[in-house]
C-alpha cells in the first residue's frame, strides 16, 4: 500500500513538473516588453565588452561574420527530473547594429538540481546560416568555448555547422553547455 502511495506522489510530481516546463516553453513572444528594451540592450553592450575583453582574436571574427547574437543573462534552472535554459538576446550584423531580436527555451530531461546564469555569444559564420536563424530553420546542438575571466584569456572559438558559441559566467560557470540551434527564435526589429 505504501509504495503504491509513493508512486501515485512521484508521478504527480513528475506530471506537474511537466506541465510547468511546458507552459515556460510555449507563449513567450521573442520580442520583449517595451519597457524592457532598454535594460536588455544595456547588458547586451556590457556583455558584449566582456566577451571582446576576455577572447582574443574575437574582433576579426566578428568583422568578418554575417552577424551574431548577445544573451546578456541566460538562466539555467535544474528541478529534479527537468531543467533548460533560458534567455532574451539581442541580434547584430556584422556591423554591429541591431537587426532583431533572439529568444532562447530549450528544455531538457534528466536528473538535475540547481540554478546557475550566463551570458552567451553565438555568432554567425555566414549569411546563409544567419538567414536560416533569421526564418527560424536552424538546427542541430553546438557545444560552447567556456570564457572566465579570471582564467586568462580564451581564443576565438572554431565554427561549427555556420555557428560558433561562447559561454561566460555570471557568478559561475555551469560547464559543458550545449545550446540547441532550434530553440533560438528570431524577430526582426520593427
Amino acid at each position: 500500500m505504501r509504495s503504491t502511495h509513493f508512486s501515485f506522489i512521484g508521478m504527480s510530481l513528475l506530471i506537474v513538473t511537466m506541465a510547468m516546463l511546458m507552459s515556460l516553453t510555449t507563449g513567450c513572444s521573442t520580442t520583449p516588453k517595451v519597457e524592457d528594451q532598454g535594460k536588455i540592450l544595456a547588458d547586451s553592450q556590457e556583455a558584449m565588452e566582456w566577451f571582446t575583453s576576455n577572447v582574443s582574436g574575437l574582433g576579426s571574427q566578428l568583422a568578418s561574420s554575417a552577424g551574431y547574437i548577445v544573451y546578456p543573462g541566460v538562466g539555467q534552472y535544474g528541478i529534479l527530473i527537468s531543467g533548460g535554459k533560458f534567455g532574451r538576446g539581442v541580434v547584430y550584423n556584422s556591423q554591429g547594429t541591431q537587426v532583431g531580436w533572439a529568444y532562447l527555451n530549450a528544455a531538457s530531461a534528466g536528473l538535475q538540481v540547481g540554478g546557475q546564469g550566463f551570458k552567451m555569444l553565438v555568432v554567425f559564420e555566414n549569411a546563409a546560416t544567419m538567414q536560416e536563424f533569421e526564418q527560424n530553420k536552424l538546427t542541430g546542438d553546438i557545444g560552447a568555448t567556456v570564457v572566465a575571466a579570471d582564467a586568462g584569456k580564451a581564443g576565438a572559438a572554431s565554427f561549427t555547422d555556420g555557428v560558433a558559441v561562447y559561454q561566460g559566467g555570471q557568478t559561475g560557470l555551469m560547464a559543458g553547455a550545449s545550446i540547441g540551434m532550434d530553440y533560438m527564435r528570431y524577430e526582426a526589429v520593427q
